[in-house]
């Protein structure tokens, strides 16, 4: 009986004791702590809302920490669009959701991610345009006003629409991605591997822009091959330039085009063709035209093409350019940066201290300097190799002999005007025929694709602006990660810093109300 009687009473004292401490100065100091905790949440979820938010209606709030910013805008392309004064409305042919979560891609959905973010950056961007998802499965109507585009294609449900009104054109996913082609082809799915739809839509939205688009004729016939081209061809493209191939041996020159490129032949011109085109160039006596000649990197007997080459001031060395400057030079004496040397084709360049690189490029020498302009020069520790040369026995006191201290050329303009001298036509040559491989042109590193667009834009009189961009990738270094001291770092702040802040910001109000 004593025992459950101590129980009962104990009751008592207990509900006295707590009724005690919820009245006292520690259980309502915690009282206003756990309270203040409480509005700190509440305060922070409510404020990742309102960023979220305003994130969707702004995307060009959104910080991007990425290590090579691939969330974010290119500047050539802010540029363009800050300047685009017609209204155009890119129709993505898919739900927003379907489209973000890869379109069935087998690798390589974040990729669309990515360009999701970009596109509304696009959007963004610029008042005159505007972003559109349609889904064709509840508006099968939509593609009735596009009679164009064949819509029984294996591509057609796989559009980016760019209409511009009077005006419209189609961009693929294969235009806006990079993807495993031997994947594709053996198993007939889609490995995505970067980004390219930023550039794609920029070359559709200067597709319908541009009235008069400027015309560059690709000469073929002269064993010249279109895998050794391409990547120039698509860069000028995508520059909204008006590509053709003409092969010499059969069609004109079209009289339209003020450009024409030959690319590397590994023979000579007929006197034919080399008719054509110095009737091209001659234009009835209103010139105007510009050649680009690429030559070959291995020797070839051209007494066709080298006669048209002299009337210009010019002719092509029989050897290739090496440079022994390690300042200049990359991986081997072959491969070396050049220095600019004629301010009239680098005042539209955006940053003319990016150099351009070459390889493997024969020297344009300079015969009549009237006539004849150096574009691109290195005059340190350079020389030329002749291509009858046994460099296994080259040596360092060997090769001084092949200097030329004057430097070399890779790059040179010659001019020919009319008989009134009123008008000008030009032949230009680069060097190298790797000066504008994908590997070159493809890389911020160097402004070969830069140097080349502004170029065509000069000796075309072309007043819209060029637009070139790099492929983005999205592979790693998602923080800024990029080595092991970033690494540390990043740890050092959201291991380390971030909670040593939280628990001395806690301790300093623990002391201040202990003390109140």
């Amino acid at each position: 009986m004593r025992r459950k009687e101590n129980i009962s009473d104990s009751s008592p004292k207990k509900e006295g004791k707590l009724k005690s401490f919820l009245k006292s100065g520690k259980a309502k100091k915690g009282a206003v702590a756990v309270a203040i905790t409480a509005v700190f949440i509440a305060i922070i979820i409510l404020l990742n809302f309102i960023s979220h938010i305003l994130v969707e209606r702004f995307p060009n709030l959104q910080f991007d920490m990425t290590a090579s910013q691939t969330y974010q805008l290119q500047k050539d392309t802010v540029d363009y669009l800050n300047q685009l004064d017609k209204d155009v409305t890119l129709y993505v042919l898919a739900t927003e959701n379907n489209f973000k979560s890869g379109m069935n891609a087998y690798q390589g959905a974040q990729y669309f991610v990515q360009a999701d973010k970009l596109l509304h950056k696009m959007d963004a961007a610029s008042s005159h345009l505007s972003l559109k998802f349609i889904d064709l499965t509840t508006n099968p109507t939509f593609t009735g006003k596009y009679k164009n585009i064949d819509w029984n294609s294996k591509e057609a449900s796989n559009l980016i629409i760019v209409d511009a009104g009077e005006k419209y054109t189609a961009v693929s996913l294969k235009d806006c991605f990079t993807y495993d082609e031997e994947t594709y082809s053996y198993y007939g799915y889609y490995v995505y591997t970067a980004t390219t739809i930023e550039q794609a839509v920029v070359t559709g939205l200067l597709d319908v822009t541009i009235s008069d688009k400027v015309g560059i004729d690709f000469i073929t016939g002269s064993g010249e091959t279109e895998d050794a081209y391409s990547a120039m061809k698509d860069l000028l493209k995508q520059n909204a330039y008006d590509v053709k191939e003409v092969n010499l041996t059969t069609k004109n020159l079209n009289k339209d085009s003020k450009i024409a490129v030959l690319y590397a032949p590994t023979v000579d011109l007929s006197e034919k063709a080399v008719d054509k085109l110095d009737k091209w160039l001659d234009n009835d006596g209103e010139n105007g035209k510009t050649l680009i000649y690429i030559p070959i990197d291995v020797q070839t007997e051209t007494p066709n093409l080298d006669a048209l080459l002299k009337e210009y001031g010019m002719e092509v060395s029989d050897g290739l350019c090496f440079c022994t400057n390690n300042n200049y030079y990359l991986q081997n004496i072959y491969m070396f940066l050049t220095e600019y040397n004629n301010t009239d084709f680098t005042e539209g360049l955006k940053n003319a201290s990016i150099p351009t690189i070459v390889y493997n490029t024969r020297n344009i020498i300079l015969k009549d300097g009237s006539k004849a302009k150096s574009l691109l020069n290195l005059t340190s520790s350079v020389g030329m190799l002749p291509f009858d040369t046994d460099t296994s026995k080259l040596n360092e006191k060997k090769i001084e002999k092949y200097m030329i201290a004057d430097g070399v050329n890779p790059a040179a303009i010659g001019s020919k005007t009319n008989a009134d001298e009123a008008k000008t036509s030009k032949i230009a040559i680069f060097g190298s025929p790797y000066m504008f491989s994908n590997a070159f042109i493809s890389t911020s590193s160097y402004n070969n694709a830069n140097y080349l667009i502004n170029f065509c834009n000069t000796v075309s009189q072309r007043e819209d602006m060029g637009v070139t961009i790099n492929s983005a990738s999205i592979d790693g270094g998602e923080l800024g990660v990029t080595n092991s001291s970033t690494s540390v770092t990043v740890g050092l702040i959201f291991i380390v810093l971030v909670p040593l802040g939280v628990l001395l910001l806690g301790f300093i109000l623990y002391i201040r109300r202990r003390n109140k």
